[in-house]
């Protein structure tokens, strides 16, 4: 939790001296539903390239299982570069990420299912498209889907092959 806080800092520390680029701050609405915190910074680099860094916390998961332990808990971090096909922040894009992640008991990842007992890291890389709606000046809407996969850790199975996937909808704020 000390990490992602100290992830979450930086990224509002970037964006306050990064006054030469555009940065949208974005929340992802999606992961509320697990009972996760998902934050992001996006900053332009180009007219059409942007750089994405989220981290995602569990704070409480309401789908807890007693009988099998499966239940969310965990963290994760993604980074991630975009094109934009028009100009940054606005319509469709492409991109490419790595992400990062540690999950405990089961850690919901339903592909390990001989790990319900574990503790789970993963490091992934995938591939993106999304759209971006621009509401007006300040503020959009980010969806974005995508794929990858990459390797995961259990305590009891070691490392495997895992397919990985990515969903948003974000709520986003541009500076």
């Amino acid at each position: 939790m000390k990490k992602l806080f100290a992830l979450v800092l930086s990224l509002f520390a970037v964006a306050t001296i990064s006054n030469a680029q555009v940065c949208t701050l974005k929340s992802n609405a999606l992961t509320l539903g697990t009972g996760s915190v998902q934050l992001a910074a996006e900053f332009s680099v180009a007219p059409q390239w942007t750089v994405e860094l989220a981290g995602m916390a569990t704070l409480f998961s309401p789908w807890k299982n007693v009988g099998n332990g499966l239940y969310l808990n965990g963290w994760s971090a993604v980074a991630e570069g975009r094109y934009y096909l028009c100009k940054a922040f606005n319509g469709h894009h492409f991109g490419a990420f790595g992400q990062i992640a540690r999950y405990g008991k089961g850690g919901g990842l339903p592909i390990i299912v001989e790990s319900v007992h574990d503790n789970v890291k993963v490091a992934a890389l995938g591939v993106s498209y999304g759209y971006y709606f621009k509401l007006n000046t300040y503020w959009g809407i980010d969806t974005n889907i995508g794929i990858g996969g990459g390797l995961g850790d259990t305590e009891s199975m070691g490392w495997k092959f895992i397919p990985t996937g990515r969903a948003e909808v974000s709520v986003c704020y541009k500076f």
